[in-house]
């Protein structure tokens, strides 16, 4: 398996635990640190582009270059 499909796969892994963990009834400490310090609707939005948007646009880059480095020309 192509090492950029690993990195895409525990991306979409990062992403997943990282909504799972924002959806829940319980606020970790860290969502709960960032809101305290940026205010509610900052902190929330910070902590969703770090722990979710970024990810996910590192697990297409990833995706894109291991389907490219797959395919044979």
């Amino acid at each position: 398996m192509d090492v950029d499909l690993v990195k895409a796969w525990f991306a979409v892994y990062v992403v997943g635990v990282s909504l799972i963990r924002l959806l829940d009834d319980h606020e970790h400490f860290r969502l709960t640190a960032m809101k305290q310090v940026w205010g509610r609707t900052h902190g929330l939005m910070l902590h969703f582009l770090t722990n979710v948007i970024i990810p996910i646009l590192f697990a297409l880059v990833y995706f894109c270059r291991g389907i490219v480095s797959m395919a044979t020309f």
